[in-house]
């Protein structure tokens, strides 16, 4: 039995600024993705008009014991300081993921102090 264990959305604008309800349905299905035991270990999520909203659901999700992923690549989005704060809330209480992709975001050197104090808290990051 094949499992899928690599999903991309890479440069797909799945999620806009707007809060209607085909932005919230694609938040629970990224959040279902996540927080189940799918077999999907690496989801890229890079370009698709992410933000903190979007942040906040994966920060949840991440916390799921049932949550087997290793990577996420969140690059080229408009995750920002406060977008980051949220993931790291998230990762740090999740034991799976080991690498996190946030090139091309609009993180200043605060969020990179806040990823330093997240991976120090957390050394398998």
């Amino acid at each position: 039995n094949a499992t899928l264990c690599f999903l991309s959305f890479y440069n797909n604008h799945i999620f806009s600024f707007t809060s209607g309800q085909s932005d919230k349905d694609a938040q629970a299905a990224l959040h279902s993705l996540i927080s189940q035991k799918t077999g999907i270990r690496f989801i890229n999520l890079g370009k698709t008009d992410l933000g903190n909203a979007e942040c906040e659901t994966i920060s949840d999700a991440l916390t799921s014991k049932e949550c087997n992923l290793i990577f996420l690549h969140l690059s080229g989005n408009q995750i920002n300081d406060e977008g980051v704060a949220v993931l790291c809330a998230g990762l740090e209480k999740n034991t799976t993921i080991k690498y996190l992709e946030l090139s091309g975001n609009e993180i200043t050197d605060s969020g990179v102090k806040t990823i330093k104090r997240c991976v120090e808290r957390r050394a398998e990051l």
